[in-house]
């Protein structure tokens, strides 16, 4: 039964994560999908979608731990019990959870589910951020699958999977997301050292895992570093816009340029970069607005797609606005946006498809339905594709002005001329 209900909740969360991130790309997925027991670790900057982004790629049943608080909700336990396994935080502990209070228990069911050859999620930074970055990681991790092998004379045949889910912006639907996996650690080297010195062992993995994710991530040092590059990636991306993938690895590449500036420089651009930012958020400009986008520009495809692009949009309106609304009125953290939205329109969007067949039924009973009902999905698709095509023609012409243009335009030309040309 638990079979069932996971792959059930697998195929809703890949048709569903596809919609909500349509320009996602993936990476090493051979080096996590294969068989045997995976302890698959990953960063965690966007509560539940990040274990489902990374889970949706794999072909073999998977089981996470996933914080306590997830099981105060009877309707939400139901769901997730069969292959989540509640860990026990000291704030789900002060929200009211029960489940995943018991340290033996979390981990003889981790390594029951390791033992069988399955793959096993853990997150283990502990808790989710919206930040890039990788924090901290904690020894959980480390100190599972190092016990795990012990318990079994080490011929389990265990395999850390690192992972790095790499966010354009996690809260914000239809944007774009690149799933990393790195190569798997191979932890037979850590057994004399567990085996004589346990914490030393754990921590030497912990330090080898931190090492791998952040290779895998866009690793800044602090907010100062995340606040100077953000403009300038975006910028270049608004003129030489590259796939997910691609835009990855040259923002890698601007950020090891932006650490070998002399500080003086680096700290002029940082001026000039902070500066223009700050000035886009207090007009509630775009800087593709000033961009050079090659999509900037009117295509055929413009105007006559748009009409089709309308009709798509106007059947899933109401879905649009009930997510967000829903999302509002939980009045919760942005940072579970994504999470709400996604799981809630598993529900949602088929209730408003029937509802919507039922008006249009009743107002033309010329049996007339069926062919409604077709274009329903079609067009909502064919939206979602006309706005990841042309957006960046429509994107800056709706949104706010000032008399800052120039002075915009001149921060931005300025923030540019230092950044090598090849990006360019």
């Amino acid at each position: 039964m638990s079979k069932i209900v996971f792959w059930i909740f697998h195929f809703m969360s890949r048709w569903m994560l596809r919609i909500f991130y349509p320009g996602m790309e993936v990476e090493g997925r051979e080096h996590a999908n294969h068989p045997g027991p995976t302890l698959l670790c990953g960063n965690h900057p966007n509560t539940l979608i990040d274990p489902l982004i990374v889970g949706i790629h794999l072909d073999y049943q998977t089981y996470f731990l996933a914080n306590a608080a997830m099981w105060i909700n009877p309707v939400m336990a139901f769901l997730i019990d069969p292959f989540c396994i509640p860990v026990a935080r000291p704030q789900d502990k002060e929200k009211g959870a029960t489940k995943g209070v018991d340290t033996d228990e979390i981990f003889n069911r981790t390594f029951s589910g390791l033992e069988s050859g399955s793959v096993v999620y853990i997150a283990p930074e502990g808790a989710s951020e919206l930040e890039r970055k990788l924090r901290r990681l904690k020894g959980g991790a480390a100190s599972m699958a190092l016990e795990a092998e012990k318990r079994n004379d080490w011929n389990l045949g265990l395999s850390v999977q690192p992972v790095g889910v790499n966010y354009e912006s996690p809260t914000t639907c239809f944007s774009r997301a690149f799933v990393r996996y790195g190569e798997p650690i191979d932890i037979t080297p850590f057994r004399e050292q567990y085996e004589t010195s346990p914490m030393r062992a754990i921590r030497a993995l912990t330090n080898e895992l931190t090492d791998r994710m952040q290779a895998l991530l866009i690793q800044t040092k602090n907010k100062a570093e995340e606040h100077l590059l953000r403009p300038i990636e975006r910028a270049i991306q608004n003129e030489k816009p590259l796939t997910v993938s691609k835009h990855h690895y040259r923002t890698q590449s601007i950020l090891a340029w932006l650490r070998e500036l002399p500080e003086e420089e680096r700290e002029a651009l940082r001026v000039t970069a902070t500066t223009y930012d700050q000035g886009l958020r207090e007009t509630g400009q775009l800087d593709i607005e000033f961009s050079n986008h090659p999509e900037r520009k009117l295509h055929a495809g413009t105007v006559l797609g748009l009409p089709l692009y309308l009709y798509g949009l106007l059947n899933h309106g109401i879905w649009l606005l009930a997510i967000n609304g829903i999302w509002k009125a939980l009045g919760i953290d942005r940072g579970y946006k994504a999470t709400v939205q996604t799981l809630g329109s598993w529900i949602i969007l088929p209730i408003i498809y029937l509802i919507q067949i039922l008006v249009f039924n009743w107002v033309f009973p010329e049996s007339w339905g069926w062919l409604y009902a077709i274009s329903l999905p079609v067009s909502g698709l064919f939206a979602l594709k006309y706005w990841i095509t042309y957006r960046a023609f429509w994107k800056g012409r709706f949104s706010g002005s000032s008399a800052k243009d120039e002075e915009l335009k001149a921060l931005r030309k300025k923030m540019l001329e230092a950044v090598p040309g090849e990006w360019l």
